[in-house]
């Protein structure tokens, strides 16, 4: 193997070094991890923290709404919800590590879990039921023999995620029936994105693909030199994505061509360095692409030529959201021991530092009314005021 290669191969162990830990928590009964990012359902924060809970948060007060949802499997194999808690009738209970940001549609909140199901959890008031409303496969089923890392993605009255094994599915909301699935077949690790009648995703066989959303049709594919893990923007008629070949690509919508990729043939100075690991963002006319090298590259959207490399001094592997006229960003050391979130000004590319935290972040940053929400790699809950950097950390404490 060349030194390069090991090098990859390294980072790559660095990065999976959770889902190599959940395995052994899977067959031991231990705790579960995960990075799942923060999602809102009718001014409700949906919070899945890395023990398998999911809890209600009103934003409003950031205090917990009902009785969170301990999602685990019994000894026998069978989902413990809200009527497991706390002992399961005294079964030993495995939690269920939750990776993708969950999906909300009407009343639900849908999960995909690492063992391979996606469950359907009414809420109402601002607190969950205690029921499964639906699960796929179905409850006289098993899982799908593969776990879940990316989230899920609701459009059209449909859940479209992908399974591990390379398989992409698209569920009915109001009851999880299966309305198709394409099988690309290596490894998928990213998020679906839906832009009207397409579905764009990423797999380890270093090709995006394009899946007409309604029956799961191919319609194009497109080729890169490494994994693409990190979910696609789309924005007008071109998508665009990065990959760990160390270029970031826009393509033609409809026709999957090639219009630019950064760096062009020949690299410049400012060359990537390292993956491309989580979504861009747009704003305006700039794309903004973080990086595991330490930089956010902010390119032209139309010609993919470098407005400003952005360092940060640490790898970026939280997706960014966009405030106002800002992008707020996360940066985090190796060991995940600590973080710096910064706000780069859309008008002049310049960065202010905005917290810092003795904690690292992996899931996706999330923004609403003016808030974004963080969740760390030690389970922290915090809330951040854009304009002033205030910071407010969540108590996940069920009040009586």
């Amino acid at each position: 193997m060349k030194p390069s290669k090991k090098k990859l191969l390294l980072m790559l162990t660095g990065l999976v070094t959770g889902l190599l830990l959940l395995a052994s928590c899977l067959s031991s009964g231990s705790a579960a991890r995960g990075w799942a990012g923060i999602s809102e359902l009718n001014n409700t924060l949906i919070f899945a923290s890395m023990t398998g809970n999911i809890y209600a948060v009103d934003s409003a007060s950031g205090t917990v709404s009902g009785t969170p949802i301990r999602l685990v499997l019994t000894a026998s194999g069978g989902l413990g919800g809200l009527s497991c808690i706390p002992s399961c009738g005294g079964q030993q209970v495995t939690p269920i590590a939750i990776y993708g940001s969950p999906g909300t549609t009407g009343d639900l909140v849908i999960i995909g879990g690492y063992n391979g199901k996606v469950y359907a959890f009414p809420l109402v008031d601002g607190k969950f039921r205690d029921q499964v409303r639906w699960e796929y496969p179905p409850s006289t089923q098993g899982g799908l023999g593969t776990y879940i890392i990316g989230g899920l993605t609701v459009a059209n009255d449909k859940v479209y995620f992908a399974a591990a094994d390379g398989t992409v599915y698209a569920l009915t909301t109001n009851d999880g029936y299966k309305e198709w699935s394409y099988s690309i077949g290596q490894k998928i690790w990213s998020t679906p994105t839906i832009a009207g009648d397409t579905l764009y995703i990423g797999s380890f066989d270093k090709k995006l693909y394009a899946l007409n959303a309604s029956t799961g049709a191919k319609k194009w594919e497109f080729a890169t030199d490494g994994v693409i893990s990190a979910p696609p923007v789309v924005s007008g008629n071109l998508v665009y994505f990065g990959s760990y070949d160390r270029h970031f690509y826009a393509v033609d919508a409809k026709s999957g061509q090639l219009v630019w990729k950064f760096p062009a043939d020949g690299g410049t100075l400012d060359s990537p360095k390292n993956w491309f690991w989580v979504k861009p963002v747009i704003s305006g006319g700039t794309i903004y692409a973080p990086c595991l090298d330490g930089r956010v590259y902010a390119l032209n959207a139309s010609t993919g030529s470098l407005i400003a490399a952005i360092n940060l001094g640490k790898p970026v592997a939280s997706a960014p959201v966009v405030v106002g006229d800002s992008v707020i960003v996360a940066a985090t050391d190796l060991a995940k021991n600590t973080s710096r979130v910064y706000a780069i000004s859309t008008v002049n590319q310049q960065s202010r530092e905005l917290t810092s935290l003795n904690e690292g972040i992996d899931a996706a940053l999330f923004a609403s009314g003016g808030t974004v929400y963080i969740h760390t790699a030690r389970d922290g809950f915090y809330g951040l005021n854009v304009q002033n950097g205030a910071r407010q950390q969540f108590s996940l404490t069920v009040s009586k």
